[in-house]
């Protein structure tokens, strides 16, 4: 059985989650666009929670967008 490596955000305003670092980096970019009428990109909510590039799907993803758009 595979561990699924958890992850908490807080904002301070006092709201909290905790998930997988996709669920994380979901929840927080919802509740800054619904709460704070902010914009957060996947990449900033995981640099933000520490979350290592194979922690979420879309790090992978963003990993290789960012060596390609460097290279």
């Amino acid at each position: 059985m595979d561990v699924v490596r958890q992850f908490t955000n807080r904002c301070a305003c006092g709201w909290e989650f905790r998930g997988s670092a996709d669920e994380v980096v979901d929840a927080t970019i919802d509740h800054g666009k619904r709460i704070h009428n902010m914009e957060a990109t996947r990449e900033q909510v995981l640099e933000a929670i520490g979350a290592e590039p194979g922690d979420a799907t879309g790090a992978r993803e963003a990993a290789g967008e960012a060596e390609a758009a460097a290279g």
